[in-house]
């Protein structure tokens, strides 16, 4: 019976990830002033989140690939991730693809400022409004340099000047 528990407990342990993180990567060529950005976020959270905020039915969970639902997606994106560069808002990013990896979408965009680069703003409010305790990991890499942030409810934004 014991033996029974124990295997039910890892069993959901697999199934329910009572952890809520998102992890966002931006690459930054700030001579050429492009940014690409992945985001993977837990499928099965997504989607409840679009459900309730959009009343759009997402079948991510059963490896469904949004397909004309994805405006639904990039709405909420864009509302969640907001970034300016050298103080102008980025109005819109460009959908690349999705992809569905282990319980995760996985959301790839791209932005061409057209100009150099020289200070960027993001506020990442990803899943904050479904979890108290989400943490959004933003790794950004520019200049041969990688550099790791932690943000969750109580921070927000970040800005960092280029050189």
């Amino acid at each position: 019976m014991r033996a029974a528990g124990i295997v039910l407990l890892v069993l959901c342990t697999y199934w329910y990830h009572p952890i809520h993180v998102s992890v966002t990567n931006m690459d930054l060529d700030p001579g050429r002033g492009t940014v690409e950005l992945s985001v993977k976020i837990f499928a099965d959270d997504f989607q409840d989140l679009i459900l309730r905020k959009y009343s759009v039915q997402l079948r991510l969970t059963e490896q469904e690939d949004p397909g004309d639902k994805i405006d639904s997606v990039n709405r909420y994106i864009a509302g969640a991730l907001q970034m300016e560069i050298n103080g102008k808002p980025v109005e819109s990013l460009q959908f690349l693809e999705s992809r569905l990896n282990e319980g995760a979408i996985w959301l790839y965009y791209k932005y061409d400022y057209g100009g150099r680069i020289n200070s960027l703003k993001i506020r990442n409010t990803l899943m904050l409004e479904k979890f108290d305790d989400q943490t959004n990991l933003l790794i950004i890499a520019y200049n041969d340099k990688e550099n790791g942030y932690r943000m969750n409810n109580k921070t927000t934004e970040l800005t960092l000047n280029i050189k």
